[in-house]
């Protein structure tokens, strides 16, 4: 089959983005005789906390809208930026294998935080994460970090927090994250267990979106589509939009895939109390177990 050419594939212009898109398009095949289209995004432009102005869609709805109109044929987004439902038009055509979902506390090496009653300041701009290092950790004091991974990463060298925390998959794909630590950064890394610190929807996995009338590129995307992930990140959104969840939530959800058998963990923060529920079940029943999970949190919700 003969590819159409050029495949013009869409990303945001930070280090990471073009390094998601470019690390997509090599595994297409297509890196050398494609190219990509960078731009810089809403998310990107506007000062203070995401949930206030509009969420993570800012990181993405400008490229959703080259997209439907012709100007791009593919887009690569971080797949937790993507809001759960895409716009009318448009489809995640492939998922690769997802990485590592874990987050990574990135913290100054003579701070135990286990043991100090000090107060230590944690620069994040995340809901989910305030709150889970609040619930564990209730001495440590947060304060909003925005910015690329390379801002956030100097704003803690430049010593405006005592730690911050990033995915390990950014730092993975950037090439900066080597035997447990951070190239150029003095601190001491955690790994944070996905069984407390349950991540967002979606995190460590990219989305490639395209139209949903535009299947020129199918035999590429099989290349690089990953199943199990692509499943995975489906319950993670089903059970998102069923619980009408936003960036306004703090609330992790992460689902694994065992053969035929799946599992969810759910944390989701009603004000400073934790919901946590955990199902596992057959693929085949996903939908019955599903559904009851969410009517377990909900009623939890409301008590």
């Amino acid at each position: 089959m003969i590819t159409p050419s050029p495949i013009r594939i869409g990303t945001r212009k930070s280090a990471l983005a073009i390094a998601q898109a470019s690390q997509v398009a090599e595994a297409m095949g297509v890196k050398d005789s494609h190219g990509l289209i960078t731009m810089v995004s809403s998310g990107y432009k506007i000062a203070g906390p995401l949930h206030e102005q509009g969420g993570k869609s800012l990181f993405t709805k400008e490229l959703d809208a080259d997209l439907l109109r012709g100007e791009v044929d593919l887009v690569v987004h971080s797949m937790k930026d993507v809001e759960t439902p895409l716009q009318e038009g448009l489809e995640i055509a492939a998922i690769p294998p997802r990485l590592d979902p874990r987050d990574v506390l990135i913290l100054k090496s003579n701070i135990d935080l286990k043991n100090t009653r000090a107060p230590i300041t944690i620069g994040t701009c995340s809901l989910r994460r305030e709150h889970q290092l609040k619930f564990y950790h209730p001495n440590i004091s947060v304060t909003p970090c925005r910015g690329n991974i390379q801002t956030r990463l100097q704003k803690y060298a430049n010593g405006d927090f005592d730690g911050i925390i990033l995915a390990l998959a950014g730092l993975t794909r950037m090439g900066i994250f080597n035997e447990n630590r951070i190239d150029g950064i003095d601190a001491h890394l955690e790994l944070l267990d996905v069984h407390s610190f349950v991540p967002a929807s979606g995190q460590g996995a990219l989305a490639i979106v395209r139209r949903v009338d535009d299947k020129r590129f199918d035999n590429l995307l099989q290349k690089i589509h990953h199943p199990d992930s692509f499943l995975a990140i489906q319950i993670e959104r089903s059970v998102t939009e069923a619980l009408n969840l936003s960036c306004h939530d703090p609330v992790g959800i992460y689902a694994q895939i065992e053969g035929a058998t799946f599992s969810i963990h759910a944390q989701l923060f009603k004000e400073q109390r934790l919901i946590e529920k955990k199902v596992q079940g057959l693929l085949k029943n996903q939908e019955k177990t599903i559904k009851n999970l969410i009517a377990e949190i909900l009623f939890e919700a409301e008590v």
